[in-house]
């Protein structure tokens, strides 16, 4: 199969590659050289992706000089289609309320839901199978011998998951489904590929309080604001970016902007690797508020005050530093 090539000359437009699309067969190969050494990789993989091609990459190497070069591969159009990512462990208290409003929501694109129970000693399982088996066309069910972390399951769901974009959700109701009508509308506009729902508001910096436990669980939580705020820092100074809120659950990104990495996944790592992936593959969060209502410890929260921080930390420092742009995909 021959690939397609644009010169540095021609100017890249979505007409043109409409033109390329309509001549080229599924799964050849596309590549586009640019003049210069860097690249909009946000502008030009949106304008890609909204022209039928994906597999998007900017090459390690480029034949001619002053050039960078951009390949990518004809796929077929498709609708917009989001696939949930729900990881449960021990989420027994919230469960049947949460799969409930995410299977009852008027959606504004076509979604299926994708349950990663881990042997959960609660009844979360039980819920779980439940949902699954009354709504077979929209719950999908994948059930792990035992938990192997929340990054971990995320990933699993993935590999299972049908649609072009991906979104996760936790299992318990910090966040309200509503906002995903929100969220989702610069992704069905095609206006953006990677979403973030920041949970910070411009004049209130503290994004948990507890309304039960005292003076302990206040704590608790200006710790877990103070560290959210610190950590933040770190992230937006590694990556030279300006985030809100990386850590947030809600995170929607179209499947492409994981081509090419291979993910560690982990514990809560993988929150860390998503962002910085991203951004160093050059996709920027598109950021929106969502209302956020934090739970307690008492309430089932399973963030480690200690752990998670560690985690995150070393995360970024592979992310940024160790590994490549690309673990494959750009020679």
């Amino acid at each position: 199969m021959e690939k397609q090539v644009i010169d540095e000359k021609t100017e890249v437009t979505e007409q043109l590659l409409s033109e390329y699309y309509s001549r080229m067969e599924t799964g050849e190969e596309l590549f586009i050289y640019r003049k210069g050494k860097d690249i909009d990789r946000e502008k030009e993989g949106l304008l890609l992706i909204r022209c039928g091609f994906e597999k998007v990459v900017k090459m390690r190497e480029c034949p001619k000089k002053g050039c960078f070069l951009i390949k990518c591969v004809k796929c077929e159009k498709r609708e917009p289609k989001l696939s949930i990512i729900v990881p449960m462990y021990n989420e027994g208290r919230t469960a049947d309320e949460l799969l409930t409003l995410l299977i009852n929501h008027e959606w504004i694109m076509d979604v299926e839901i994708i349950i990663v129970e881990s042997n959960s000693s609660d009844g979360t399982r039980e819920i779980a199978k439940k949902h699954a088996e009354s709504n077979p066309g929209l719950v999908k069910l994948i059930l792990e011998e035992k938990p192997m972390g929340k990054g971990n399951a995320v990933l699993n769901g993935i590999k299972q998951a049908t649609g072009n974009y991906y979104a996760i959700q936790d299992g318990d109701l910090e966040y309200k489904v509503d906002d995903y009508d929100r969220l989702l509308k610069p992704i069905r506009d095609e206006e953006a590929l990677f979403v973030l729902g920041s949970r910070y508001r411009k004049d209130d910096w503290k994004m948990r309080k507890f309304s039960e436990g005292g003076s302990k669980n206040n704590l608790i939580a200006g710790y877990l604001n103070l560290g959210q705020k610190l950590l933040t820092g770190v992230i937006n100074l590694a990556c030279g970016s300006k985030m809100t809120d990386p850590f947030t659950m809600y995170k929607i990104f179209h499947k492409d902007c994981m081509y090419g990495i291979n993910f560690r996944g982990g514990k809560f790592g993988l929150d860390w690797e998503i962002v910085t992936r991203f951004l160093r593959k050059g996709y920027k969060p598109v950021e929106m508020y969502i209302t956020y209502n934090a739970r307690s410890y008492a309430e089932g929260k399973k963030v480690d005050l200690i752990g998670n921080p560690l985690e995150g930390l070393r995360a970024l420092w592979y992310s940024r530093v160790v590994a490549d742009v690309y673990d494959y995909g750009d020679k």
